[in-house]
């Protein structure tokens, strides 16, 4: 039973310390606060560029970086087999909304700060993610690259990955009203959600699943939503240990620098992407060979009301300044 036992333990993947997570060309810029929060004086657009390619998740607090490294990252598998679940209610009201790309990012923020408040998008941090939307929102033709430092035999540049920003837009289609949004970024296949709002019934769970689906056609592997939900989880996310998600990014950014978020420039009908590659005989309709039958309520895949994509509580500023900064 002790060996067993022994195996058992043996067997189990050892979790590196905070700081062993992070890598060491980064010592003099960023260090480790606290939990899953590491810390930075800088938001140089270069800096939020390297920490996303390495797996980190910039946010921010007053006058500090905080980029976070989830122990467990809530994440959807999108490729090759999509965990994505688009309940029928859903589906249904999707046809009421528009989706496109990069059209309004200012837009998309001040939706972000009426209905949440500064939260952690405070202006440097807002003014990185800008910089770095501005030179990738033309999708082929906008690139902004991360190094890749090797480790051995002596470290140092030996490869580059893109990192793009987007701004994700749903228009109401009968008013042309903006109705939700959100940012986020891509680091080769695996898309990372920011932050985004809704200030339209039906509006926040259209988003997610048009938003999903059309991840899903551009290629995307993996959808990181971050911390742990419920309507994430119902979403069809599930969790993902960080050394394991940390890994996922190092081989996707090598693997899959191609992959780009793509609308081909226009508004499409969020029903539409919806229901792309769906077949035509599971089409919803309103008469079903002249038999009706009661259908059950589909729960709303809409996040928390006051509630963020992705939202951390308020952090109090460090008590010193970081080292080395």
């Amino acid at each position: 039973n002790s060996s067993s036992g022994s195996n058992g333990r043996a067997n189990e993947v050892v979790e590196p310390s905070a700081d062993a997570l992070l890598p060491r060309y980064l010592f003099p810029l960023v260090r480790h606060y606290h939990d899953d929060f590491y810390v930075s004086r800088s938001f140089e657009p270069r800096l939020i560029v390297q920490l996303m390619a390495e797996g980190f998740l910039p946010i921010a607090t007053s006058g500090y970086l905080l980029p976070k490294l989830h122990v467990e990252r809530c994440v959807l598998q999108l490729n090759p087999q999509s965990n994505l679940h688009i309940s029928k209610s859903t589906r249904k009201k999707s046809k009421r909304f528009l989706l496109s790309l990069n059209e309004c990012f200012d837009e998309v923020v001040a939706g972000c700060h009426r209905q949440h408040g500064i939260n952690w998008l405070y202006p440097p941090i807002v003014a990185a993610f800008r910089a770095i939307h501005e030179r990738t929102k033309d999708g082929n033709s906008g690139v902004v690259n991360a190094i890749i430092m090797s480790d051995n035999p002596s470290p140092g540049p030996h490869d580059v990955t893109p990192v793009r920003l987007y701004s994700v837009e749903v228009w109401n289609a009968e008013t042309g009203v903006l109705a939700g949004g959100e940012l986020g970024y891509s680091v080769g296949s695996i898309y990372s959600s920011l932050t985004g709002f809704s200030n339209e019934d039906a509006a926040g769970s259209v988003q997610l699943v048009a938003l999903g689906k059309l991840l899903t056609r551009c290629g995307f592997e993996y959808w990181d939503l971050g911390m742990n939900l419920e309507y994430k989880r119902r979403l069809g996310a599930g969790l993902m240990r960080r050394v394991e998600f940390v890994n996922t990014v190092k081989r996707s950014r090598v693997d899959n620098k191609g992959v780009v978020l793509q609308c081909d420039g226009e508004r499409k009908n969020a029903k539409e992407i919806v229901d792309w590659g769906r077949p035509s005989a599971a089409m919803d309709t309103d008469q079903n060979g002249g038999k009706s039958k009661q259908k059950k309520k589909s729960v709303e895949l809409q996040p928390p009301l006051g509630g963020e994509i992705f939202q951390e509580p308020n952090r109090k500023k460090p008590h010193k300044e970081p080292e080395g900064t």
